[in-house]
Order: C-alpha cells, then structure tokens, then sequence
C-alpha cells in the first residue's frame, strides 16, 4: 500500500499528539471510556462485542506485531541468529512449548484458548503482510479483527485503510513500552521509526500490557460487560 501525502504529514506530527488524537477519535465511541484506560478499544460504535464472541467468534482473526516479543534480558528462541531480528515465528503458534516470558506467546495462549486456529493468527513483521492478509481473510468470510494489536502510530496509519478499504472492523490493542522513559528503545513514533523497523529492531523492547491481556481474555469469555 502506497503511503498517502496526508499520511506523510500525519507522521510528522509529535508522538504525544498522535496518542492524543487517535484516543479521541475512539473516544467518541461510549464503550471506550471504559476500554481506553486499559489501552483496549473498539473501532465502531456499531460493534457489540459481546454479540460478536457469542455468535461470531469464528469470524474473527487477530493480528499481533512482531515486536511485542522479547528481546535483550530474554530473547525468543526463534529470532534470526545473526541479526538477532525479531520475526513471525513462534514456537506457541506452532503447538511447541515456549517458557520465555513473551507478551506475543500470551496473546497467543488467549487466543488458541478460545478457539483461534493458526491461519487465524497473524505475527506481522513487516508492514507489507498484514494489509494482503486481512483482505485474504475478508474473502474467505472473516469479518471481524478481535484484537489487533499496535502502537498508536501503526494503529493511526492503518485503521482507517482497514475499515474503508477492505471493511473489517473490531477490537484494539495498544502495545507499550517496557520503559515508557526509554524513548529510544520503546514504540514507534514516525513513520521513519516504523519503517526502519523492517531491516532491525533497534532494540526495540514492547508488550502487551498484562492489563490489556485480562480484558482480552474477559472480552473472549463473554465475561466483560460493556454496556
């Protein structure tokens, strides 16, 4: 997907103010009062969670970014060995053991929990997968992403082009820094950030937050209610 001239100015606007405006656009939504505060929300006010889980579960698929796996103090057992890049593969996703504390593998323990097979899960570690995926999945009769997970920044470049574009629509996740004083080392904050990604990690150290993953795993039981 060719990067729009207002996408190209929207990266240069500050981190801070990117957060800013892409929570207040989902806070217009009423359910992300009570969803934002655990860095959760929905993309629709059209969407009921609690029907989807219930009725639509198996229309759902979910991605989750590469670099909310480990890196420096515990490092996956799966990432390149010469350039120590991070990358798609995952030892839980392949029905393996993994004792690695890795926010990416407890995603995936939610959700195979919950009924996601493989081909519904997709580790995005480069930004041009996920679009050709999720289009893919909208042939096949997926409608609905329940979560994808992203900074703020990927989350503000590509939510619109997912909704008009391929007409998907679901449940956010933002990941966070380990260290939310690390600026060097914590979520992308430009494009450039972003897209310097796709060759090095650059030592990047996120997650998902152990909060988010409960309200996940709330929301896929059924057990949370939104109303």
């Amino acid at each position: 997907m060719k990067i729009s001239v207002l996408e190209r100015v929207y990266s240069f606007i500050p981190y801070s103010l990117n957060k800013r405006l892409i929570e207040k656009r989902l806070n217009t939504i009423r359910i992300n009062e009570q969803l934002l505060s655990c860095s959760v929300a929905v993309s629709s006010p059209s969407l009921d969670l609690q029907k989807i889980v219930a009725d639509e579960l198996d229309s759902c698929v979910s991605f989750i970014p590469y670099c909310a796996k480990p890196l420096d103090n515990y490092v996956c057992p799966v990432s390149d060995k010469q350039v120590s890049r991070k990358n798609r593969k995952c030892l839980k996703l392949n029905n393996k053991k993994c004792n690695i504390p890795c926010s990416l593998g407890d995603m995936v323990d939610t959700l195979k929990e919950k009924g996601f097979t493989k081909d519904r899960i997709l580790i995005i570690d480069r930004d041009s997968n996920l679009f050709p995926w999720l289009e893919q999945k909208k042939r096949e009769g997926y409608k609905y992403f329940l979560p994808g997970v992203g900074c703020h920044y990927g989350v503000g470049y590509a939510l619109k082009y997912i909704q008009k574009e391929i007409g998907m629509e679901g449940c956010i996740v933002f990941i966070q820094d380990y260290d939310p004083l690390d600026s060097s080392h914590g979520v992308c904050k430009s494009i450039f950030d972003y897209n310097s990604m796709e060759k090095t990690d650059r030592g990047k150290r996120t997650k998902i937050s152990d909060e988010s993953l409960r309200i996940i795993e709330d929301i896929l039981s059924g057990k949370l209610n939104l109303k």
